[in-house]
């Protein structure tokens, strides 16, 4: 008998089975973080209509998205004057005294054809106890004649007739708050350009939070601002419980032929922040755009948005708002990384003295090559080539056995590159056009 058998050849060793232990732990880690991140990147969590008064509860907020995302109500029909109707009884039942702005507007974003119509714009003002300018939350009431518009821009609605009830239920404020309820941004922005053609009124406004849909789900991605937007973007710092934006965003937005009402506002000299939700973008511009596919946590991101920057800039002095403009981003949306642009050419020639850095002494001590280097480069610039040809050819495979696809592609191209107000918006409604 053997009492000390020879271990077998392939046995694993304490080595081995520690490296394998060890890479475990890691694939764990990583796959832990990668969940986690994904999570943060969901919108907040709904909050119930029981919650207390002076909080935003999308679960009170969803019955106005209900009320207004029934039927399609483009501009100039009887359904638009059955909203409007009833956004202006909530408003006096919150107790404000509405106006109802009512003129023509021709808009100046199209010069063939020139697009013009008769708006409406619901406008409320709560006031505040030593105004120096006031804040202006906005939101269009339209809806396109495809869809009922419960996100596009229903949900923006609900959440500042949501936001006015927590506002009066808390403590007032400084400045003066505006609710803007605008008309005719379907079919050019046009509610819009009627109020910043008031001079009185683009004098008189200090900040403006623009809320907007691309979808029915999703966080609410503040992914545009004013120029000069450091101190805006160190206030957004101090004042949002769950952010979810970065310069990148504003960044490509700049080079898209994009526009919504926002847009009319920048170019009048407003400074202001621009929001919107984008996920199940198939349901834009649609009947899917209804209030059963509406994400209560994308309304309750919506309205957290509203009511903690409306009551943070609601009691900061709103004279000079405009700096500079400023480098940031969120981690996992709890909290904001920014600096000035003035510092980007520094940290990139720092960046890029590290990375020569690294490069030097890991040839130097052999731990790199020239000829790896080269092949990493290629296999990375090969990869995200092969990964979007890939997509472009199941995409068109798909389309030959799904003529509903192809008909989508076109959509997308003609309609989902450009937001809902865009340059050349159809005519609709009471609008008309001349050449």
């Amino acid at each position: 008998h053997l009492t000390n058998p020879i271990p077998l050849a392939y046995e694993p060793s304490t080595t081995l089975r520690r490296g394998l232990f060890g890479n475990l732990i890691t694939l764990l880690a990583v796959i832990g973080v990668v969940c986690f991140t994904l999570y943060r990147l969901n919108a907040p969590a709904a909050v119930a209509a029981n919650a207390p008064p002076a909080e935003f509860a999308s679960g009170r907020a969803m019955k106005y998205v209900e009320n207004i995302g029934q039927r399609p109500h483009p501009i100039g029909s009887a359904e638009h004057a059955v909203v409007r109707d009833y956004i202006v009884k909530e408003l006096i039942e919150l107790g404000v005294s509405p106006e109802v702005q009512n003129t023509t507007v021709v808009s100046d974003l199209s010069e063939t054809p020139v697009i013009a119509g008769s708006v409406q714009n619901i406008i409320a003002r709560l006031k505040g106890s030593n105004n120096t300018k006031a804040i202006m939350l906005t939101g269009h009431y339209d809806s396109v004649p495809t869809g009922p518009g419960a996100s596009d821009d229903g949900t923006a609605v609900a959440a500042m007739l949501e936001t006015l009830r927590a506002l009066k239920a808390g403590p007032s404020l400084k400045n003066d708050v505006i609710f803007l309820f605008s008309d005719g941004e379907e079919v050019g922005l046009l509610g819009a350009q009627a109020v910043v053609e008031d001079p009185q009124t683009v004098q008189a406004v200090g900040l403006v939070f623009n809320f907007e849909a691309r979808g029915s789900s999703g966080p609410s991605l503040m992914y545009e601002t004013s120029e000069g937007n450091e101190q805006l973007i160190e206030e957004f710092a101090k004042a949002v419980p769950r952010p979810l934006t970065n310069s990148l965003l504003f960044e490509v937005y700049k080079s898209l032929p994009n526009d919504t009402d926002f847009s009319i506002y920048k170019r009048a000299g407003l400074a202001g922040l621009n929001f919107a939700y984008i996920d199940q973008s198939t349901h834009y511009h649609t009947q899917l755009d209804n209030p059963g596919t509406v994400s209560e946590s994308s309304l309750q991101h919506h309205g957290s948005y509203a009511l903690a920057l409306t009551r943070h800039f609601g009691n900061l002095d709103l004279q000079h708002t405009a700096r500079g403009n400023a480098v940031y981003f969120d981690v996992l949306s709890a909290f904001i990384v920014r600096y000035s642009v003035s510092r980007v050419l520094g940290l990139t020639v720092l960046v890029v003295a590290l990375f020569g850095t690294v490069v030097v002494l890991g040839y130097r001590r052999q731990l790199l090559t020239l000829r790896g280097m080269a092949l990493g480069f290629a296999a990375l610039l090969l990869s995200m080539v092969g990964s979007g040809l890939a997509v472009y050819v199941v995409w068109r495979v798909t389309g030959l056995f799904q003529a509903d696809y192809r008909a989508m592609t076109t959509t997308c191209l003609r309609r989902c590159c450009r937001s809902s107000g865009a340059r050349s918006a159809p005519v609709a409604g009471n609008t008309t056009t001349r050449s």
